[in-house]
């Protein structure tokens, strides 16, 4: 009781002392867990978010070294599973016979498909590389849950050189297309096949066509990741983490972006074929050119300038461009309010319409703005 007496007043700082050291290490925890951590990405509790916000639903946050291999496959796993139902198997068609016992014969084996499909729609229209149009009626379809489907349609898309063809059916389960401003850089995506084997990269960019001169009514890049695609994945598709479609590979290993197909679904569903758009014009992307001059002339740094190929031919006879009077030398600035850049071009977009589309082009002639409607053909 003397000692307590004695020093009463050293005890009572030292608890003060105490309790505000508790009390700043309890507030520094909140700053930065609440206010340091939303505000620039830092974590102070052993998360360490490398995404920097960029991926969205898609960033990769690595809690504890020891858990980052565990979240990451229990990601990739959750993906495939959810992707891999809008994948079929397409078979050559057998002769089945009515008997009890049991034989080979009567079953198709999972990894014999001739090639697989990827659902594009509810109600049955399928994309495949396989070229079915006169034959379809020899293949059927097979489904995740092993239903068998009769094939009643085959359209095949001469732009992207994939084949459409068509089930009875409508409750297939469809994925979300990506469109081209929302495909970036370095994002993770995942390809799966019909045989369940799938390959994991990211995304590099975009191929560059060698040729200057380019076709209105031809797709212009092919998308490209960070490793070349193995044997084993021609013919199937590319999702991001999220389980939206990027791409479908084609036979020739290029991946060809998801939105270049878009105008044919659509066609699909309005007309019940492919009528894909035509403008008409050949042109130079101006993006792709540095102006040399001292003087910097606005009208030569973006659109696309309507320029002749190597036939000789800037604008098509008889085609939609033609009719609406555009010629050599037009710098085409936009097209329906979207302007022409490094990022939006012109192929691409017109490819975005359908035939028989109004489109309104703004134009530069003669160093004069002016528009011009213009009524899509078709190819």
């Amino acid at each position: 009781k003397n000692f307590f007496k004695k020093h009463k007043l050293f005890l009572l700082l030292l608890t003060i002392l105490i309790l505000s050291l508790i009390g700043g290490l309890i507030s520094s925890i909140i700053v930065k867990s609440y206010f340091l951590d939303a505000s620039y990405n830092f974590s102070s509790l052993n998360n360490i978010d490398f995404s920097q916000g960029k991926f969205k639903d898609q960033g990769i946050i690595i809690s504890n070294a020891k858990n980052v291999i565990v979240q990451q496959d229990v990601k990739i796993e959750e993906t495939i599973k959810s992707v891999s139902q809008s994948l079929v198997g397409i078979y050559k068609k057998q002769k089945i016979s009515q008997v009890n016992n049991f034989s080979l014969n009567n079953f198709y084996k999972i990894n014999d498909a001739d090639g697989q499909g990827f659902i594009i729609t509810s109600d049955g229209w399928i994309i495949t590389t396989l070229s079915l149009e006169k034959v379809y009626t020899d293949y059927i379809v097979i489904a995740q849950d092993k239903k068998i489907y009769q094939i009643d349609k085959a359209i095949s898309d001469i732009s992207s050189g994939f084949t459409f063809i068509h089930v009875a059916v409508k409750d297939f389960p469809v994925r979300k297309f990506i469109e081209s401003q929302d495909i970036n850089e370095g994002n993770f995506t995942i390809c799966i096949n019909w045989s369940g084997l799938s390959w994991i990269s990211s995304i590099l960019g975009f191929t560059k066509k060698n040729e200057l001169v380019e076709s209105s009514d031809s797709f212009a890049n092919k998308l490209i990741l960070n490793s070349d695609v193995p044997q084993d994945f021609k013919g199937a598709v590319v999702f991001n983490m999220a389980g939206d479609v990027l791409g479908l590979i084609n036979l020739k290993g290029e991946i060809e972006p998801i939105y270049h197909l878009e105008s044919a679904v659509n066609s699909l569903f309005k007309h019940k074929s492919i009528k894909r758009p035509s403008l008409g014009v050949n042109y130079i992307n101006l993006s792709s050119l540095i102006y040399g001059a001292d003087n910097q002339n606005k009208n030569w740094q973006k659109g696309a300038i309507i320029a002749r190929d190597q036939k000789g031919v800037a604008v098509k006879k008889n085609s939609s461009a033609e009719k609406a009077g555009l010629r050599e030398g037009d710098i085409i600035i936009s097209v329906g309010n979207i302007i022409l850049n490094e990022f939006n071009n012109l192929a691409d977009i017109i490819q975005n319409y359908a035939a028989g589309d109004k489109i309104t082009i703004e134009i530069i002639r003669s160093g004069v703005a002016e528009k011009i409607e213009v009524i899509l053909g078709e190819q």
